[in-house]
């Protein structure tokens, strides 16, 4: 008998990454086959390790039942070689995703599986929309009810749920206003309020409200598309009132995320630190190979732009593959995520300079500099990057982390001060926010502030000069104000 491995059903939430589960995340993290649907982000799916096979099949309309049968044969087949599998599914495996059924087959077949919840769209697409399915003054039930049935004759009770306080109703685009006659018929009122909801959490998202009488026309003139969440009951006129308000609602929407990206650089660090690896990597970061490799690239092509022998410059990028920077591909070898997102030095996260000067072999200008020797160039230009490359990569994690008043002016004083200004600019709109860098020889504003947020490497600075520092920003608070100090070197958390 062939060895079994193990399929979870797992649940990926209206597809934001940080709305996974810790037990999805760390699944993923371990995937060797990940089936998928899609509903399913980029983002998420770069949480896979990159051998990891990952495999679409996602349900074209029509093409339903015949792809389910698909994806039960392939679970089985997956399982069958030892593996583990995540079957990743949007929303909550068992709340209209199919679960169910795959749940079924596989026991049938003795193939061990788990199931793992998630967020479904049912909750998460009213939340984002600043609607909440249930309120102590006007709901106190919720019916979930799907869009489409699988059979011909409805098994809806419209009597029922026309008197149900909240209504929402998952894949019902291309239904909406023939659910909305139905309430109607069976005695709901016209006037009562209805909102779509498409693709919350997604950068597509868009909210259009109206009524009962009116919201499939709204949503035809707003181009409202699948996939799409409506909700009917008072609670959606809860909308307007948080709408108005100060609330943080769009906090977590993928236009203005607050989030480390995904993979973490974690690997990089762990490949630095061995003597084969980091040569590898220094040569690769010094030739700026990753920027050549955001597009395949033949091995030929490489030795060519370079000069190298064609035979060695394979042995190299196969070295690199093996590292899991690259993958091969027919074209040639391209970048992973991991070597997209920090190793090339025009991407955003990019960690580039902070390698490059941690690699350099000991007789570079900057190893001679540190041992003293008269006429050797310093490393102030160096350094000053990879204290920038860290502090805007960490800049998301800080923004998350600390909370800020509402209104008044705020002072971002050290390094990556741009980075986290545009991340904080995102979530307080109505803050003030300036910068200084006094580690560089900036001199500190004379304003007030309700806030000051330090980032600095309190491990290569001396104790008097860091607590001269920070005693004259402390002069610079508001009373009552909050002082944030996060040390660059000692770890990426905000100290209070």
């Amino acid at each position: 008998m062939p060895a079994r491995g193990k399929v979870y059903l797992v649940g990926a939430g209206p597809g934001h990454p940080e709305l996974l589960t810790l037990k999805a995340a760390r699944l993923l993290e371990r995937a060797e086959v990940v089936i998928y649907d899609r509903l399913v982000q980029e983002e998420v799916l770069a949480l896979t390790p990159p051998a990891c096979e990952r495999i679409y099949m996602g349900k074209p309309l029509g093409r339903h039942d015949s792809r389910q049968e698909e994806i039960h044969q392939l679970l089985l087949a997956k399982a069958g070689e030892g593996k583990l599998v995540v079957r990743l599914k949007g929303g909550d495996p068992f709340l209209f995703g199919r679960g169910g059924e795959e749940a079924e087959f596989l026991a049938a077949q003795g193939v061990p599986f788990e199931v793992i919840p998630g967020v479904s769209s049912a909750l998460a697409a009213p939340a984002s929309a600043g609607i909440a399915v249930t309120h102590r003054d006007m709901a106190s039930a919720v019916a979930f009810v799907t869009g489409h049935e699988a059979g011909r004759e409805s098994r809806l009770d419209w009597s029922a749920l026309s008197r149900i306080d909240t209504l929402v109703f998952l894949m019902g685009v291309h239904n909406a206003g023939r659910i909305a006659r139905k309430l109607m018929e069976h005695g709901r009122a016209a006037e009562t309020p209805a909102a779509m909801i498409q693709r919350a959490f997604w950068e597509q998202e868009a909210v259009v409200t109206g009524t009962l009488a009116d919201i499939e026309e709204r949503m035809q003139q707003a181009g409202i598309q699948p996939p799409a969440t409506l909700v009917i009951g008072e609670v959606v006129r809860l909308r307007e009132k948080l709408e108005q308000s100060d609330r943080d609602l769009r906090r977590r929407r993928l236009n203005a995320p607050d989030l480390d990206p995904a993979p973490g650089p974690g690997p990089l660090f762990r490949l630095a630190a061995s003597r084969a690896a980091a040569e590898v990597l220094s040569l690769a970061l010094e030739l700026d190979v990753f920027e050549y490799l955001e597009a395949p690239r033949t091995a030929a092509e490489v030795a060519e732009r370079y000069r190298f022998e064609r035979e060695r410059t394979g042995e190299f990028l196969e070295s690199c593959r093996a590292l899991g920077l690259v993958e091969r591909q027919a074209e040639g070898y391209r970048n992973l995520e991991l070597a997209s997102l920090y190793l090339r030095r025009s991407a955003p996260h990019s960690l580039a300079t902070l390698f490059a000067c941690q690699l350099r072999p000991p007789e570079t200008p900057l190893a001679r500099y540190l041992a003293g020797e008269e006429g050797a160039s310093g490393a102030g230009e160096g350094c000053t990057l990879c204290a920038e490359a860290v502090a805007s990569l960490g800049a998301g994690t800080l923004a998350g982390a600390i909370e800020l008043p509402a209104s008044g002016k705020v002072l971002l004083a050290g390094w990556g001060g741009e980075a986290l200004a545009a991340r904080l600019e995102r979530r307080w709109p109505r803050l003030e926010f300036e910068r200084c860098n006094p580690l560089a020889g900036e001199a500190i504003p004379r304003g007030r502030y309700g806030a000051v947020i330090v980032s600095l490497g309190i491990s290569s600075c001396q104790r008097c000069e860091v607590e001269g520092l920070l005693d004259a920003l402390a002069r610079r608070l508001d009373p009552g104000g909050v002082l944030f100090v996060q040390d660059l070197f000692q770890g990426s958390g905000a100290a209070r």
